[in-house]
């Protein structure tokens, strides 16, 4: 009897194997992307409401700039001892589960303490140290849930997830400030950051009852195709149990995949952190509406472009997809930073909404840059590599509403905000010389 169950259980491997995916690749997925909403949600629930934070709290630009990027740092400096602790200690599966808990808690405090601005920006660091435990431990789990050949579409469904949580968080904010329930005495705007915490409470139940960090942990195969290299990189030695550590100190791929990665990203910050507020700022939009169209604008296409991105990518190339978005990112940022130059006098709003649309299109394709974590490299270091690559791109985007606040100030223009933006995109693009679709350790 035992050996029939065991050939019942090797066959339902094999056909995974064959499929690139077991059925419960799907349920983790789902998960993980809820998971990832939530992380997003957090990041965007203050760029919407910039306009409403200045006013009410009388902020500089310059100060709202590090409340929000306050979020940006904690994310940034813990994405290598989050993924390094997830591969190590605690899987992914308690992980995630620690960073959502330190999400819940962290967006109550800040509720009830937004109008004391060093507790609020301490409060705001801690809820992106919480973040920083989602999207890096889960990359090379999922890798482990799904084939090679479905890697760029597995990340690119997950991504949409993301792309949700931002608009969820742009359009929903101004209404959550403006109206509805107000709670333990707090005002209407603490109250309207309380009720953003509510989501990062039903996550946090839901993944440790679903996620599990690797196949293996209940009797299955991991389907992340691992093996040795097929190549040697430099002259290292085919090794694919190389730490993180020898990996760090003796490659310099892990540079340029960071390089690459963060034209993406800190594009998207300068871009999009003060975009509610210039189109408030040029064309008299009202704050609800301002936020409604800056939210479908940056979330509507992702989730179309996302999954059909990591599709393609798996079937025409990965490097040719990432040179290509990131080429169209930097054309569609300079067209930005002109129209913020002419302004509203010679640029109609349908025109500009219209070229936001097409650059959330391009730079969302930021998925594909995930799967070389752990095609260049062995999934074991995924975790870790993925942190630094996402440490450094992060960095960047924490000094993008700093720096965009400072130039407002003293500028009163938002042209060299969106000029930094294209510069990203610039760095981001020469360095994708150095992608290879193999690994190189």
């Amino acid at each position: 009897m035992e050996s029939i169950v065991a050939s019942v259980h090797e066959d339902g491997v094999e056909n995974a194997v064959r499929r690139g995916f077991y059925p419960m690749s799907w349920a983790i997925l789902a998960v993980s992307w809820l998971t990832y909403f939530v992380d997003m949600f957090m990041r965007y629930n203050i760029p919407s409401v910039m306009p409403a934070l200045r006013a009410e709290y009388h902020w500089s630009a310059t100060t709202v700039g590090w409340v929000d990027s306050a979020y940006i740092w904690g994310y940034a400096v813990t994405q290598v001892p989050w993924g390094y602790v997830s591969e190590r200690w605690l899987g992914a599966r308690w992980t995630v589960t620690m960073g959502i808990a330190l999400i819940a808690l962290a967006s109550s405090a800040f509720a009830f303490h937004i109008e004391n601005l060093t507790l609020a920006i301490i409060a705001r660091a801690v809820i992106g140290v919480g973040a920083a435990a989602v999207w890096v431990p889960l990359n090379p789990s999922l890798a482990r849930w799904f084939a090679p050949r479905l890697r760029a579409t597995q990340t690119g469904i997950m991504a949409t997830g993301g792309a949700l949580g931002l608009g969820a968080g742009g359009a929903l904010m101004p209404m959550l400030i403006a109206g509805g329930a107000t709670w333990f005495g707090l005002s209407q705007m603490q109250s309207g950051f309380l009720h953003s915490a509510i989501p990062a409470l039903i996550v946090m139940v839901l993944v440790p009852l679903v996620i599990r960090s690797r196949p293996e942990d209940i009797g299955l195969r991991s389907l992340d195709g691992s093996g040795p290299a097929p190549r040697a990189s430099r002259g290292m030695p085919n090794a694919d149990g190389l730490s993180f550590g020898r990996i760090m100190r003796r490659s310099f791929y892990p540079y340029a995949l960071a390089s690459v990665y963060a034209g993406y990203q800190a594009c998207k910050y300068f871009v999009w952190t003060w975009y509610v507020a210039w189109l408030v700022h040029e064309y008299g939009t009202n704050l609800r509406d301002a936020g409604i169209l800056w939210a479908l604008s940056a979330t509507l296409p992702a989730i179309v472009c996302q999954p059909l991105s990591g599709f393609v990518s798996d079937r025409l190339g990965h490097i040719r997809a990432v040179r290509f978005s990131l080429s169209v990112v930097l054309l569609l940022t300079l067209c930005i930073t002109l129209v913020a130059f002419l302004g509203k006098n010679v640029v109609p709003l349908p025109f500009a909404l219209s070229l936001a649309v097409v650059f959330t299109v391009f730079v969302d394709m930021w998925v594909l840059v995930w799967p070389f974590t752990t095609i260049m490299f062995p999934t074991s270091a995924g975790g870790p590599i993925g942190g630094a690559m996402n440490t450094y791109a992060q960095l960047l985007g924490a000094l993008a509403p700093i720096v965009s606040g400072l130039l407002i100030d003293v500028t009163h223009s938002y042209v060299p905000v969106f000029a930094c933006g294209a510069l990203c995109a610039a760095m981001g693009l020469l360095s994708t010389v150095w992608l290879r679709d193999h690994r190189v350790v």
